[in-house]
């Protein structure tokens, strides 16, 4: 199919009845942002510092028409396409040059869609230019057709994960994880409910009870002699004192040193008083000289408007100072190492 396809949220664009007459901005060069420069009194000249050089967003302009039978066909379809770019959070664009590898970005909607009529033959065309902005332009492209892979890298700085079913993920240092796309990715709140209790260091107690809220993430890191597959349990004590596991990791391939993993929950967080961390290997059995620091209960939310995508095509992007990012181990194909 000698032609460039344009995909919005996995839709493609003619499912609409909307195509693009041009589009600018999709492989242009960024625009740098300031470079930070010094000037030296005893020196002609400046010097500016270019080892670091950093990016503004991306700016997209696609033109488009939309076509109907009649007024109201085409204001349907015009309607229906624009609605997918006013949910939460970014939306996926997905731009397939001549079948050649997929561009992908994570865009919002500048500013409100104008739709211009025209007649033709009888039917009715609207036309319309559509901008948008790509805010973290610098990624990574994976593919993959699992339904369920792993994923680690190490970044001194924040990286956004998209993971092609509507939600994302923020992470930094050692990431390790199990993506599953049975269930979305949750974001966290980053504000710990819970400390160390006074009583007894292998307890934490929740001190905050978020009466409204029943999704959260549970966190812990760990410092490991060996590497072993590793899974976290959540063992809750409820006011009865009687006890629960609450959460479960995914097994994450642990490395020698530090590790971090986590797990999502839906709970009652009232129900409970105080909680138990443990580390297991994949066999259910405790470690040996494990150190166990900063356990975390945060709130947690889906960002993003989900979607299945079980048997399907993924297209998942890290974004962020992807230069920066080291030992990145996936199942998954590298599409683009840095685009």
């Amino acid at each position: 199919m000698n032609e460039v396809g344009y995909f919005i949220n996995n839709k493609n664009f003619r499912d609409f009845k909307v195509y693009v007459s041009d589009s600018i901005g999709i492989a242009d060069s960024l625009e740098r942002k300031a470079v930070q420069s010094y000037d030296w009194a005893e020196y002609h000249g400046a010097s500016p510092n270019l080892r670091n050089v950093k990016f503004k967003e991306r700016k997209i302009q696609l033109k488009c028409f939309v076509d109907g039978e009649d007024w109201e066909v085409m204001l349907s379809n015009f309607h229906a396409f624009k609605d997918q770019f006013a949910r939460s959070g970014t939306q996926r664009l997905h731009i397939v040059p001549f079948e050649f590898k997929t561009l992908a970005y994570e865009v919002y909607m500048q500013e409100d869609i104008a739709l211009e009529k025209t007649f033709r033959k009888g039917g009715m065309v609207g036309i319309f230019t559509i901008n948008l902005i790509e805010p973290n332009p610098i990624k990574t492209i994976l593919k993959t057709s699992l339904d369920k892979f792993k994923l680690s890298y190490e970044s001194t700085t924040e990286t956004e994960l998209f993971f092609g079913d509507g939600t994302k993920q923020t992470a930094r240092g050692n990431v390790n994880f199990t993506k599953n796309y049975e269930s979305p990715s949750y974001e966290s709140s980053g504000i710990n409910l819970i400390s160390v209790s006074g009583v007894n260091a292998d307890f934490y107690e929740a001190y905050t009870i978020p009466t409204n809220e029943t999704s959260f993430r549970f966190s812990v890191e760990v410092v490991i002699t060996a590497p072993k597959d590793l899974f976290l349990v959540v063992i809750g004590r409820k006011l009865d004192n009687t006890y629960q596991a609450v959460a479960i990791s995914e097994i994450t391939n642990g490395k020698t040193g530090y590790n971090s993993l986590e797990t999502f929950a839906e709970l009652k967080m009232s129900d409970y008083g105080k909680f138990i961390y443990k580390v297991l290997d994949s066999d259910g059995n405790e470690i040996s000289n494990l150190t166990y620091g900063n356990a975390k209960i945060e709130t947690a939310e889906i960002i993003g408007e989900w979607q299945d995508m079980i048997g399907k095509e993924k297209i998942i992007i890290i974004a962020g100072n992807i230069e920066e990012i080291k030992n990145l181990q996936t199942e998954v194909e590298i599409l683009w190492e840095k685009i």
